[in-house]
């Protein structure tokens, strides 16, 4: 199972900026932050992972950095770094560069992929080049994408409690899919010693028995807080928030999620 460890995280990082739309998000601006994670399997922590989202020019900047802790790593040191690039053009924020490392025993994982975009009006249609596991990779795309990390910007921006369904196009594994999340519930946690409202989705995979349910806090930017990974019916590993900073504001630590 060890081995499958970082492949899960993966999934579980993916699951936590699993959200878009086709809108432009150009006038809408994201504060600068800073996020930890712990990542649990069955109960048990096996990994911690940081993301940073920062400003560039005239975009963002992503970066994530994944690796296993504990018990996880007498079994494999793997790594996971991933970078992504999102710059407004005519108006529009769009992916136009993700990188993926991951070191370790599992090889060949590797990502690096450039968009090039050309847009007028309301449309915009793009070329997609790149390496994804030693394999080369070419798309002409005509609506936005995204990658594994990019996700969470217009997740920041969307997300809403009077908006029930999250479709987004994804390129992910060198392949490009769509996907659909469901706003479920509003409700409340407690988060650092204080009440919050919180947007509960859910995404069913049709291929495969598994769900993943993710919260997201509106008043903090619609940070993800945890992420559940459901096999069977039953948790197979999870993604918690331990802390999280925006721009210069101190951390907030996680207290509880209740």
């Amino acid at each position: 199972m060890i081995n499958t460890n970082l492949q899960t995280i993966r999934l579980l990082c993916l699951a936590s900026f699993f959200f878009i739309s086709q809108n432009s998000f150009a006038e809408q601006v994201l504060p600068e932050f800073t996020a930890k994670y712990s990542i649990h399997y069955l109960g048990i922590k096996g990994a911690e992972a940081s993301y940073s989202l920062s400003y560039e020019d005239d975009g963002y900047r992503f970066k994530q950095n994944t690796h296993l802790v504990g018990l996880a790593r007498l079994f494999a040191d793997d790594t996971v770094d991933a970078v992504s690039q999102i710059d407004k053009i005519n108006g529009k924020l769009l992916l136009t560069k993700y990188s993926y490392t991951q070191t370790g025993r599992e090889k060949n994982k590797n990502e690096d992929i450039n968009i090039v975009w050309h847009t007028e009006g309301d449309s915009a249609e793009g070329k997609v080049n790149g390496i994804v596991r030693s394999k080369e990779i070419e798309y002409d795309i005509r609506s936005p994408i995204w990658d594994a990390l990019s996700f969470q910007v217009p997740l920041m921006i969307e997300a809403n409690k009077d908006k029930k369904e999250y479709p987004y196009q994804a390129l992910l594994n060198g392949e490009i899919d769509t996907y659909n999340f469901i706003l479920n519930t509003v409700t409340s946690t407690v988060y650092s010693g204080k009440e919050y409202q919180t947007l509960q989705m859910t995404r069913h995979d049709p291929k495969k028995n598994e769900q993943l349910h993710i919260w997201l806090i509106p008043e903090l930017n619609n940070i993800p807080v945890l992420i559940e990974n459901y096999r069977d019916g039953k948790v197979h590993s999870s993604m918690h928030l331990d802390s999280v900073s925006f721009g210069d504001n101190q951390a907030l630590l996680n207290n509880s999620f209740e």
